[in-house]
């Protein structure tokens, strides 16, 4: 899929079809993905970082990464649910470039079952055509919160972030081997001032920051998925202790590593 910001690339990680009751509860804790919710049914309670919402039976959800979800059911629920990552080249959210509502009415309930019940039956299924199906139907599902109207600062915004994708690129692909700052303004073709400028301005902190919350992300994943010793995850990460990983990690979740594992085996 390609855009005025270049292709756009899918990630699909979970995918639900179900009924629920109060047992639909607990907390989610740095999740790096999208969720799409259809509430076909029922109501529940949402609180995604900070913001409070009821989720209403005949609309659809789209809910950015989020620092913490906490859920619930009052009574009863169905719900679909598609949990993915939509980013552009350089690893850049897609939900951080066009403005979107989070809460959409549907017009066809029927079409909107049928399509996330054909998404729900293609997860994890290999070859093209069940990928095609899949990046063709979550484009038709998310259309229709994306059409709120750019203002002029979306526009310099994504031209701000083409003209740094290059950067981005160069981050990701060197995050464990080590990134050199003094490197960054030459990949950008930007003076030294104006590329710190330029970056602190798009994405709201400087570079070493930013480099700093990209390595703690990586770690989070592993945090979800392994057991590894914080001491090998910092050699892994380039975090010159334990410790070391341990300041930075809460500095940018709030956690510290130990907790954050163990929270997040408790809820899941």
């Amino acid at each position: 899929m390609t855009s005025d910001i270049g292709p756009i690339h899918f990630e699909i990680y979970h995918s639900d079809n179900s009924d629920y009751g109060t047992e639909w509860q607990g907390l989610r804790l740095n999740d790096d993905y999208h969720r799409l919710y259809l509430i076909a049914g029922g109501e529940a309670e949402v609180v995604f970082n900070g913001t409070e919402r009821t989720l209403l039976s005949g609309h659809t959800y789209l809910f950015p990464t989020t620092t913490s979800f906490r859920y619930r059911c009052p009574s009863r629920l169905r719900l679909l649910n598609i949990c993915f990552k939509m980013t552009i080249d350089g690893g850049i959210d897609v939900l951080d470039l066009h403005p979107w509502a989070v809460e959409v009415p549907v017009m066809d309930m029927a079409a909107t079952l049928d399509a996330m019940t054909r998404i729900d039956a293609c997860v994890g299924k290999d070859g093209f055509s069940h990928q095609l199906s899949l990046r063709g139907q979550i484009m038709t599902l998310l259309s229709p919160h994306f059409r709120a109207r750019e203002t002029e600062h979306d526009r310099r915004r994504r031209k701000d972030v083409q003209r740094l994708a290059g950067v981005l690129r160069h981050i990701s692909e060197n995050l464990r081997t080590g990134v050199s700052i003094s490197e960054l303004p030459a990949i950008a073709g930007m003076s030294r001032s104006y590329f710190s400028k330029k970056f602190l301005a798009t994405y709201g902190m400087a570079p070493q920051d930013f480099i700093r919350k990209q390595r703690v992300e990586l770690v989070k994943r592993e945090l979800h998925t392994s057991h590894l010793p914080l001491a090998v995850l910092a050699e892994d990460f380039g975090f010159s202790s334990a410790s070391h990983l341990t300041r930075e990690f809460k500095h940018h979740t709030g956690y510290t590593p130990k907790d954050f594992r163990e929270l997040d085996r408790f809820y899941d």
